[in-house]
């Protein structure tokens, strides 16, 4: 057994003609002054001992082991070792930098790995999903150049798997690869099996399948903390939050017949790639354009995610491109993330301004604001991500349920006037207020989400400074659709077309067009509600009617006129109550 030993105590070594003690820090250290400083014993056996100790040729610290034991069977099982790790130069093997023999020592130096091991990472819980998944690709791909070079890993455990200070994973003990089963002279640890395929503890050399099974043990016990049982239980089933993509390669890779696993760490890592992302080819150019429509777009935005984010399923369509339902894989929580439609990315002017909407909608924290969280984008793609409401948009409402209740109306357009009153604060128009960008959460809060058009009015301008032709024609404001000066009204105008729409159950100017507009085909006369529903006061209408005004100055001059105004038309006819109105609880208890 291999132990960590303080470098002033004695290591004992036995071989055939019986046994001597010797102080390393004194013997070992004269033997190879010309060629290493020994700075500390790392651990020792009956056998090896192990060295971190610094180069004096090439001036870098090394990891120094050497065999003390000529007579021992394992001192042929170490130099074989040697061989294959010195055959396998790549970087995610520890590296073989030279080797040779000192009296009756064998010696071999390699990188110092300045790090901790797999087992010990995950002694303090399962790791991060993005870092399993860098491990996943570390092992594939040095497993992929192993087999190139007709090298067998056959056993990645815990103890064996390195993770260095970047958290890049390094094999760093082929003592039971293919090259070595000759001459090995000790039998594995019983508590290694679950990682083992079933033909390599069954006592087959293995071939590509086994180091399959060997790469889809070591990632489920990084997900999971446990080692694969004889259950078969799935990794999502110990952590929901793993991908369902992931969760599916290492059931795959876990599968007890070789004929069912990938037949290659290559295809493995192929699954993988084009599953999860964050993989490059070599020498790749600039990504070419893929549209949300292309049968590749979303293999393509699952690529571009990474390790951040699993796709989940698409929610919407927003001003500047698709909103999607995805798993943040490193705070294991569902979050929307909205994707510039890449048709814009190539104009600078249109990402920054998608990036600024990220960033004012992110200055604004409020109970009826969806919250920003992040901004990132790569392989062409751009997106923020933001707090995912888990319920229906307005919108969906209506056509589910037809034109709401009074009351249910008021509170919703109190909640979203709420939301605009402190956007306008900040001085924020949303300039896209409509019934797709109205939440309803699951206790019946409404949440202001998109603010894909949202316009940071300059100081002293109250009124005016800024155009646009942007906007949903049948809630946008005439002067929005015109290119005129838009302002805090703009927002009032459109949730008044909103009340019209939730009282009627269809826009108030239905299939109206930004050409009729311009062509003056609408004169803006307003539909009477009076004349669909008998249960919606004057008072109340006269207030929807007043927001929506065609001209700007007919309207409500502020978000907060408009939420004054409501509550004393809901409160006169007896929809929302007055404070400390408890007469209002028991006529609604009458009514039920």
């Amino acid at each position: 057994m291999v132990t960590p030993q303080d470098g002033n105590e004695e290591i004992r070594i036995r071989h055939s003609r019986g046994a001597r003690y010797f102080s390393p820090l004194m013997d070992l250290a004269l033997l190879f002054d010309d060629l290493f400083d020994l700075e500390r014993v790392v651990a020792e056996s009956d056998e090896r001992v192990l060295y971190v100790a610094r180069d004096l040729v090439l001036k870098r610290r090394v990891a120094l082991r050497i065999h003390l034991d000529e007579y021992s069977p394992g001192r042929s099982w170490f130099l074989r070792e040697g061989e294959v790790l010195a055959q396998l130069d790549h970087p995610g093997f520890r590296r073989i930098y030279g080797g040779g023999f000192r009296g009756n020592f064998a010696w071999r130096a390699g990188n110092w790995v300045e790090g901790e091991s797999l087992a010990e990472a995950v002694a303090r819980g399962p790791r991060p999903i993005p870092d399993v998944l860098a491990v996943a690709r570390d092992v594939l791909n040095a497993l992929e150049h192993a087999h190139h070079q007709g090298v067998i890993v056959r056993r990645i455990v815990p103890t064996n798997l390195m993770l260095d200070a970047a958290g890049n994973a390094l094999i760093v003990d082929l003592r039971w690869a293919s090259p070595v089963l000759d001459v090995v002279a000790a039998p594995d640890a019983e508590s290694n099996a679950p990682f083992l395929a079933p033909e390599i503890r069954s006592g087959s050399p293995g071939d590509d399948a086994a180091d399959v099974f060997a790469a889809g043990a070591i990632l489920y016990f990084a997900l999971t903390g446990h080692a694969p049982d004889a259950d078969h239980t799935a990794p999502c089933e110990r952590r929901p939050a793993c991908p369902q993509v992931l969760d599916a390669i290492v059931q795959r890779a876990l599968r007890p017949k070789a004929s069912a696993r990938f037949f290659s760490a290559a295809q493995m890592l192929a699954e993988l790639s084009a599953s999860s992302g964050g993989f490059t080819e070599p020498g790749a150019g600039p990504p070419s354009l893929i549209l949300p429509e292309s049968p590749q777009w979303e293999r393509h935005l699952r690529r571009a995610l990474g390790d951040d984010y699993e796709l989940l399923g698409e929610v919407g369509t927003g001003a500047f491109g698709r909103v999607y339902r995805v798993r943040d894989l490193r705070l294991e929580r569902e979050v929307a993330l909205k994707v510039l439609d890449p048709t814009l990315t190539e104009d600078r002017a249109v990402v920054e301004r998608f990036a600024q909407e990220a960033r004012l909608a992110a200055r604004l924290s409020h109970p009826n604001i969806v919250n920003i969280y992040d901004i990132d984008g790569r392989s062409g793609l751009e997106w923020y991500t933001m707090e995912l409401v888990k319920g229906p948009n307005l919108a969906q409402v209506v056509e589910k349920e037809g034109a709401l209740a009074v009351d249910r109306t008021a509170r919703i357009l109190n909640g979203t006037l709420a939301a605009l009153e402190h956007a306008h604060t900040f001085r924020l128009v949303h300039r896209d207020i409509k019934p797709e960008n109205l939440l309803l959460g699951p206790e019946g809060r409404v949440r202001v989400t998109d603010f894909g058009l949202a316009l940071a009015l300059p100081r002293g301008r109250l009124f005016g400074g800024a155009t646009s032709r942007s906007g949903t024609p049948q809630f946008a404001a005439p002067e929005q659709l015109l290119g005129g000066q838009v302002d805090f009204r703009t927002d009032v105008y459109s949730l008044g077309a909103v009340g019209y729409y939730l009282l009627l159950g269809r826009p108030p100017f239905d299939g109206r067009t930004i050409d009729a507009i311009v062509r003056g085909h609408v004169a803006g006369d307003l539909p009477p509600i009076a004349a669909s529903r008998d249960d919606v006061s004057p008072a109340l209408e006269a207030v929807l009617r007043q927001a929506a005004a065609l001209e700007p100055a007919q309207r409500f001059p502020t978000a907060t006129a408009f939420r004054k105004a409501l509550g004393k038309a809901t409160r006169a006819s007896g929809e929302l109550p007055r404070q400390g109105d408890v007469g209002f609880f028991n006529r609604l208890l009458r009514r039920l």
